[in-house]
């Protein structure tokens, strides 16, 4: 009897650290299964930080381009200004002339008369 216990404990125990085995061997399965997943996760995340980078440049590229433009349109609306300033001494000048001529008309108007 003292031997069928012995027996019976040593096929308990070998039962025992068999599923110790198969529970370490799922755990350790598992531990690389989360390696894995946070590797993968690690090159994701320096993906989307290159792609932030990437962002980056280009929205200073769209800066840099949008102050051209900026500045291209200044010098163009002081060009019109400019036009606009000839166009309008142009008129005054023409309005003078035109009040004048009209003064001498009126003049040799009277005298002819």
């Amino acid at each position: 009897m003292n031997e069928a216990k012995m027996e019976s404990m040593l096929a308990q125990l070998i039962k025992m650290v068999g599923s110790l085995q198969s529970d370490m061997q799922e755990m350790k399965k598992e531990q690389q299964e989360m390696k894995k997943e946070q590797q993968e996760m690690k090159k994701e995340q320096q993906e989307m930080k290159i792609e932030q980078l990437e962002m980056k440049i280009e929205q200073q590229a769209m800066k840099e381009e949008l102050q051209k433009l900026e500045t291209k349109s200044d010098q163009r609306h002081q060009e019109i200004l400019e036009h606009f300033k000839i166009l309008e001494r142009d008129q005054d000048f023409i309005w003078e002339k035109t009040a004048r001529n009209e003064r001498d008309i009126g003049n040799i108007k009277r005298q002819l008369t």
